[in-house]
């Protein structure tokens, strides 16, 4: 954490870039998950062989399809958002450790 002592910087924010980016990558494949499971619930609404069972199940599909499409929006967010950090804080310590020997 940042501290300040009579105007100098004391304390360091520390950030582990590997896991920023490992998270990132994490969301990424979640998407990639949501994004492939399309038709999953609809196949088994097909294989249940009851009527009633398919259509409840077709129900769900239909509900989940749309809750399902906006969490995976989401995580791509969310995934973006990660590698950008990720991306600015790596670009911020090589422009400030190009710095540092400069003094």
């Amino acid at each position: 954490m940042a501290s300040v002592d009579g105007g100098t910087m004391t304390g360091m924010i520390r950030l582990d870039l590997a896991v920023i980016r490992s998270t990132a990558d994490d969301a990424t494949r979640l998407r990639a998950a949501f994004d492939s499971s399309d038709d999953t619930a609809r196949d088994a609404a097909a294989a249940c062989g009851h009527d009633e069972l398919a259509a409840t199940i077709e129900r769900f599909a239909s509900s989940w399809d749309d809750r399902r499409r906006g969490f995976a929006e989401d995580v791509g967010g969310i995934a973006a958002a990660l590698d950008d950090i990720g991306r600015a804080f790596a670009h911020l310590d090589r422009t400030i450790a190009g710095g540092a020997g400069a003094n």
